[in-house]
């Protein structure tokens, strides 16, 4: 197991001391973040809608949130309606996450607005695509890639946590769903908008953050 050092381990030994510090890099570099921007509304809006149209207002919001990448996210692959970005090494900042959040519902946001705006097609996903709304899942955790031909998956148990909370019981389409991996002893600013999230995972605390 990476990371994994003994007890009696002999650190006054040169060569098992470099071990060491070439498993603690492992180890680090199989921790980081997930972050799942998902368009709520999606399967609706696909399965009731002309796909010829419905298809590209997808491409094109899901081309507003990768271009709205400042943390210097990696994507690991698109999913449908959802982005799966990850990035490996120390959790970023709660300030920082907040940031690039609010960066893309914002963006994704005036996407839509502008596509309602200038839409003169009358067809049911033209004119129903200003209902899509946005929700973000943050985790921390380890994963690591892997490789089949030239595409590289990410696998480990915190992908799966991940990718379980975007199936919740949380009322509201748009929020920011954070886990406690990313919050720890942070103090969260205007706590009246953060709520606790229902029926949480094992071992899993959450809170959410929802947009007026």
């Amino acid at each position: 197991m990476p990371g994994f050092v003994s007890p009696n381990f002999d650190l006054s030994r040169s060569g098992e001391a470099k071990h060491l510090n070439v498993l603690t890099i492992e180890y680090m570099e199989n921790r980081g973040l997930v972050f799942i921007p998902d368009i709520s509304g999606f399967s609706r809006f696909v399965n009731e809608t002309a796909i010829e149209h419905a298809h590209l207002i997808i491409q094109q919001l899901l081309e507003i949130i990768i271009n709205a990448n400042q943390l210097g996210l990696i994507v690991s692959e698109v999913e449908g309606d959802a982005i799966l970005f990850y990035k490996f090494g120390n959790p970023p900042s709660l300030t920082a996450l907040y940031k690039q959040v609010e960066t893309m519902f914002c963006l994704f946001h005036r996407g839509l607005i502008a596509q309602n705006t200038l839409n003169t097609c009358p067809c049911e996903a033209c004119t129903t695509a200003i209902n899509l709304t946005l929700k973000v899942i943050t985790h921390y955790g380890e994963f690591t890639e892997y490789a089949v031909r030239n595409f590289n998956k990410l696998i480990g148990k915190d992908i799966i946590v991940a990718h379980q909370l975007l199936k919740n019981d949380i009322e509201q389409h748009e929020y920011w769903l954070v886990t406690q991996s990313l919050i720890q002893d942070h103090t969260l600013k205007g706590l009246a908008d953060w709520i606790p999230a229902p029926r949480k995972p094992k071992a899993e605390k959450y809170l959410f953050n929802t947009r007026s």
